[in-house]
C-alpha cells in the first residue's frame, strides 16, 4: 500500500473519530428546560434568564460597558462567566464545578406575594437556578457559597435544618431580626432560594405537578412573542399581580397635585376594578440589539388588554405625526423628560375617562368623574373643560432639572395663546380653599415671568409657543438655556440617543448617569474591588434611555432603548446597600 493511500486512510479514520466524538459530546450537552415549570401559576409574577453566560457576554459587548468598565477597573471581572459560555457544558468533564453550573445556568426570580407592614412593602420571593445535568457540581457550589450568601444578605445568622418533599432544607435566620430568613433547597439539578416558606413550597409544588405552573399560562404564551420570543430575559406579571402593582402605584402617586384632588384615595379602587375587568397580564422582554452607537439593550413591555378596549383606545389616543417641538425648548441639563404628543390632549383625557367609566360600575364611575373634576380644579383652577380644550395645543411635556419632585416644570403648547395665558393666571392665583393669590410680574432676559404670591403655585412664563409652569428658579434656568441655545435637541447626548421608530403618544427620556454609576459600583463590590474612582466623566457621555408608549392590537406597549436596561435595578437587588469606598 502506497504512502499516499495510507495517509488518506489515516485522515479518514481521524475524521470519523472526530465526528463521532463531536456527536457524542453534542448529544450529551444539557438541554435547556422551561424554567416556568418551577413557577406556580398563582404567583404574582416572575422573571427568567435562560442563558446567563450569553447575557453577560452580550452585556460586555455593549457600547455602555465598553465606555465605563475600563474606568472602573472591571473590564475583565466578568470574564469567568463569558468563558463559561465558550467552554459551556465541557466544564462538567474537566472538574470545574462552578463553571459547570454557570455554563448552562437558567435563573428565575419568582414573586409569590406581597406583605404590607405599615408603609413598608415586603415581597415574598424565590430565586430558582437550574443547571441541567449538574446535580453534583451544584451541590458543591451550594455547600461553598450558601453560608457566604446568607451572611452577606442577613448579617450574622443561625442555621436550622428542615425537610420539604423529602429533601433537606437549610434555613438561615438573621440573629438581629428573626423575621428575616433565607431558605435553601436543592431539588436534583435545581437550587431554590426563598425568603419565605410559602414561596419555596410553591416552586416545589409547581415542579412536582401538585399545582398549576406558569409554563401553561395562556396569557404568558400569548404575550411572549410580542416582547421577544428569544429575549435574553423574559418576565410575566399575572392579572392579579397587575392589580396589586396598580394599587401600590396609585398610593405612591397620591402626593402632589393628584393628592390635592377630591377623592384621590378612593379612586385607587376604581383603577383596581378597571384592571380586574380589562387586564389579562403584563409581559416583559429584554433583548440586545444594534443601535445608533453599537449594541444596546431594548426593553419591551406589554400590558395585555381585552380586544374591545384596545380598539377603543386606538380611536381615542391619536399620536401626532411630527417630532415634538418641546425638544427644542427643554434645557439640555434636564435629568428626565416626558412628552405627550397627541391630538387634542385635553379632550383625549375626557375620552379616556369615559372609556374607564364604561368598564366599572356606576358608583365607581361617579367617583372617577368627581376625581377628574377635582384634579382639573387643583391643577388648572378650572371646573369646566371648555377653557382647557380651547387653550391647550397638541403637546404637553414635563421635565426636571433636579432630583426633587417639587422642582418639576411643565410645558403646555398653546392652541390659543390668550386663553392659555388666562389659564396660566388661574393656575397661579387659585389654590386650596378657594383662596386667591396675587401675581408679581418681572422681566428676565426679555421674558415676562409671572410669580404667584402663594409659593405652592409657583411661576409661569411663555417660551416660544409653550407656557412653562414651575418654580421660579427652574423657570429662570429654562429661560437662560433657551437664550443660549442649550436645548435638549441640540445636546450631544440626545444626538447619541437611540429612540424607538415611529411616532408614539408618549416619549420619555431619562439620564442614566446615576443608575449606571450605581451599577458599576455594585459590580465592583461583587467582584471584590474595594476602591473605585469618583467623579467619572465618562458617565456624562452616555446616551439617554428613550422610552415610547403606544397602543397596539394586544394592549399598551412600551419600548425602551438604553445602554444598560433594567440591569442597574437587578444588580442592586443582588448587591444590597453596602457600597465600596470611593477614591477622591
Amino acid at each position: 500500500m502506497g504512502k499516499y493511500t495510507r495517509t488518506k486512510i489515516s485522515l479518514l479514520v481521524l475524521g470519523v473519530v472526530l465526528l463521532a466524538t463531536s456527536g457524542w459530546l453534542y448529544f450529551r450537552r444539557p438541554q435547556p428546560v422551561d424554567i416556568a415549570a418551577y413557577v406556580p401559576e398563582s404567583a404574582l409574577g416572575y422573571l427568567e434568564i435562560n442563558n446567563l453566560p450569553q447575557l453577560v457576554s452580550n452585556l460586555t459587548a455593549t457600547r455602555g460597558w465598553q465606555q465605563l468598565a475600563p474606568v472602573y477597573g472591571i473590564s475583565d471581572k466578568l470574564g469567568y462567566l463569558t468563558q463559561a459560555e465558550n467552554f459551556g457544558w465541557l466544564a462538567g468533564l474537566t472538574g470545574n464545578d462552578e463553571a459547570a453550573v454557570l455554563a448552562n445556568a437558567q435563573v428565575a426570580i419568582v414573586v409569590t406575594g406581597l406583605e404590607a407592614r405599615n408603609e413598608a412593602v415586603k415581597p415574598r420571593f424565590a430565586l430558582v437556578l437550574v443547571s441541567t445535568g449538574n446535580a453534583k457540581p451544584l451541590q458543591a457550589l451550594i455547600e461553598k457559597r450558601l453560608p457566604e450568601l446568607a451572611n452577606s444578605l442577613l448579617g450574622p445568622t443561625r442555621l436550622k435544618m428542615e425537610e420539604q418533599a423529602g429533601k433537606p432544607v437549610s434555613v438561615y435566620q438573621s440573629v438581629a431580626d428573626t423575621q428575616k430568613e433565607l431558605i435553601s433547597i436543592q431539588y436534583d439539578d435545581a437550587w431554590i432560594l426563598a425568603n419565605h416558606t410559602e414561596s419555596l413550597r410553591g416552586c416545589i409544588s409547581a415542579k412536582l405537578g401538585r399545582q398549576a405552573s406558569m409554563a401553561n399560562n395562556f396569557y404568558r404564551q400569548q404575550t411572549r412573542p410580542a416582547v421577544g420570543a428569544n429575549a435574553a430575559a423574559f418576565g410575566f406579571v399575572t392579572a392579579e399581580g397587575v392589580k396589586r402593582l396598580l394599587r401600590f402605584g396609585t398610593y405612591v402617586a397620591s402626593g402632589g397635585v393628584v393628592g390635592k384632588a377630591a377623592l384621590a384615595g378612593a379612586v385607587g379602587e376604581v383603577f383596581t376594578e378597571f384592571s380586574n375587568r380589562t387586564c389579562d397580564g403584563l409581559a416583559y422582554g429584554a433583548s440586545f440589539e444594534s443601535g445608533a452607537n453599537g449594541l444596546e439593550i431594548v426593553d419591551r413591555y406589554l400590558t395585555l388588554f381585552k380586544p374591545e378596549l384596545t380598539d377603543k383606545l386606538k380611536t381615542v389616543i391619536k399620536p401626532n405625526s411630527t417630532e415634538a417641538a418641546a425638544l427644542g425648548v427643554i434645557p439640555a441639563a434636564a435629568r428626565e423628560v416626558t412628552i405627550y404628543n397627541v391630538a387634542q390632549p385635553s379632550q383625549t383625557l375626557e375620552e379616556l375617562e369615559k372609556a374607564i367609566s364604561a368598564r366599572v360600575d356606576v358608583a365607581q364611575s361617579f367617583l372617577l368623574h368627581q376625581f377628574v373634576l377635582g384634579m382639573r380644579e387643583a391643577a388648572f383652577g378650572a371646573k369646566s373643560s371648555d377653557l382647557t380644550n380651547a387653550a391647550i395645543g397638541d403637546e404637553i411635556a414635563s421635565f426636571n432639572l433636579t432630583k426633587e419632585a417639587q422642582n418639576r416644570v411643565w410645558l403646555i403648547a398653546a392652541r390659543d395663546r390668550a386663553k392659555l395665558s388666562l389659564l396660566g393666571e388661574n393656575i397661579l392665583t387659585q389654590f386650596q380653599d378657594k383662596k386667591i393669590a396675587n401675581l408679581n410680574r418681572e422681566m428676565v432676559s426679555g421674558f415676562e415671568l409671572l410669580v404667584s404670591s402663594e409659593p405652592t403655585r409657583g411661576a409661569a412664563v411663555f417660551v416660544g409657543n409653550f407656557l412653562a409652569l414651575g418654580q421660579r428658579d427652574q423657570l429662570v434656568q429654562l429661560i437662560e438655556a433657551h437664550r443660549k441655545g442649550q436645548t435638549l435637541k441640540a445636546s450631544s447626548q440626545f444626538k447619541l440617543t437611540s429612540r424607538p421608530t415611529g411616532f408614539a403618544p408618549s416619549l420619555s427620556l431619562t439620564s442614566i448617569k446615576d443608575e449606571s454609576n450605581d451599577l458599576m459600583i455594585a459590580l465592583a463590590r461583587l467582584t471584590g474591588l474595594s476602591v473605585i474612582p469618583a467623579n467619572v466623566t465618562a458617565l456624562d457621555q452616555l446616551p439617554w434611555a428613550a422610552s415610547a408608549t403606544s397602543i397596539t392590537e394586544q394592549g399598551l406597549a412600551v419600548e425602551t432603548r438604553s445602554p444598560f436596561g433594567n440591569l442597574p435595578f437587578l444588580v442592586s437587588l443582588i448587591a444590597g446597600s453596602n457600597q465600596p469606598q470611593q477614591s477622591e
